[in-house]
């Protein structure tokens, strides 16, 4: 659903599409800056503004104590009864419209800070292991660049390894050798060293950071013509439900055609939101779905198309998921592109029913079909799933 998922998804969520989990994730969370107040924005290299705009990162704050052994993944609950395709926002304290809340959750879009930017766990090893397979399996497939988006990765990785990574997180990542210059950022949990440059190569370098943390990049740079946005670079190890590399070099508004209702509510709006983003400002939002499958790399089968036949299937507990994304946008300092990463996570259905929420997903499931976009409902497959799952959920 990124899940760009920048309507990816909910934001409308990084198969024809960016699955609502990363492409229709970044336009709706586009989108949904409308109804923000207006003010000077941070428009690409193509657009003048007289603001001036930070050429350099937010301070990070350490977490001097973090032990990532111990730390347990967010617990995302974004479960609404009607889900609507808007503009609407949340406050990033307000709860109150979310049902299940726990650590984070909520479909509208929310501040957020640089500090929750990237998110470790006791996960980590795990995933890292995994996308580092993944990158050596299926290169092709799961991480491209073109020439244009250099720059951007180059800007990324560099901050990245030298200043984020060792400032927020200093027990797993050092920069060494220590009190000299330093050389490298060497990762205590794998006992990997990285360099503090990047690789000549863009596609090298995008593959270093896919296996250094457990979120999947996207870059969009704006279109040579002036036109609206293309994906020009990613590293996404864990697509739900669509070929990322099918997608590298389209407009977010061709990236974008298969998703419910997005050129009527979304197309003309999108591109003017991503100029608006300022440096310095960033964005956070979270989708669901249900998949069949417990696999996090899942290149097809997560999404219906008009004209698809549809059976309804018994689906099986022991590997269905609720697959939830945790989203984020910003802006590059310094080159000006636009960033859109997620992180997946992962929950049983037993583990939703014993918290509580048993109803809330079911009401969620059937409001896919009653809100502004009910299409959403047979593109999410939940006409597949969905009354199999909800019976579980009742039971």
């Amino acid at each position: 659903m990124l899940s760009l998922s920048i309507a990816l998804y909910h934001w409308p969520s990084i198969s024809v599409i960016f699955c609502v989990s990363v492409i229709s994730s970044v336009a709706f969370l586009l989108a949904r800056l409308h109804r923000r107040p207006s003010t000077t924005s941070n428009p690409p290299p193509h657009h003048a503004s007289s603001e001036i705009q930070p050429t350099s990162y937010p301070s990070v704050n350490p977490l001097s104590n973090f032990d990532w052994k111990t730390k347990e993944p967010l617990k995302i609950r974004p479960f609404k009864p009607k889900y609507n395709l808007t503009m609407s926002m949340y406050p990033c304290n307000d709860t109150s419209k979310v049902s299940g809340f726990t650590d984070w959750g909520g479909t509208g879009i929310q501040d957020a800070t640089v500090d929750e930017l990237i998110e470790m766990d006791k996960n980590y090893l795990e995933r890292i292991t995994l996308r580092e397979s993944l990158i050596e399996q299926y290169p092709d497939q799961v991480s491209a660049a073109d020439d244009s988006a250099k720059p951007a990765i180059d800007e990324f990785y560099i901050w990245l390894v030298g200043t984020y990574l060792p400032t927020r997180f200093p027990l797993m990542f050092q920069l060494q050798p220590q009190n000299e210059k330093s050389q490298q950022l060497h990762c205590s949990v794998t006992g990997r060293d990285y360099s503090l440059e990047p690789d000549a190569s863009a596609i090298v370098t995008l593959r270093l950071m896919g296996g250094l943390v457990d979120d999947d990049l996207l870059f969009l740079l704006p279109s040579e013509d002036g036109d609206g946005y293309k994906l020009r670079a990613f590293v996404t190890c864990f697509p739900n439900g669509f070929n990322t590399a099918e997608k590298l070099n389209l407009k977010l508004r061709d990236i974008h055609k298969p998703v419910p209702q997005y050129k009527e509510k979304l197309e003309k709006s999108m591109d003017r939101y991503l100029d608006r983003l300022k440096t310095g400002k960033f964005i956070k939002r979270a989708n669901w779905t249900i998949t069949t499958t417990n696999k996090l790399f899942t290149a097809s089968g997560n999404h219906l198309y008009e004209g698809e036949a549809v059976n309804q299937e018994e689906i099986n507990i022991d590997t269905a998921r609720v697959r939830c994304e945790r989203q984020m946008l910003h802006r590059l300092p310094e080159t000006r592109a636009v960033l859109f990463s997620f992180k997946t996570y992962l929950y049983t259905l037993p583990e939703i029913k014993c918290e509580g929420l048993g109803e809330a997903l079911v009401e969620a499931i059937d409001g896919l079909k009653q809100g502004n976009v009910p299409g959403f409902h047979f593109y999410k497959r939940a006409a597949v799933w969905g009354e199999s799952a909800k019976a579980y959920l009742r039971n």
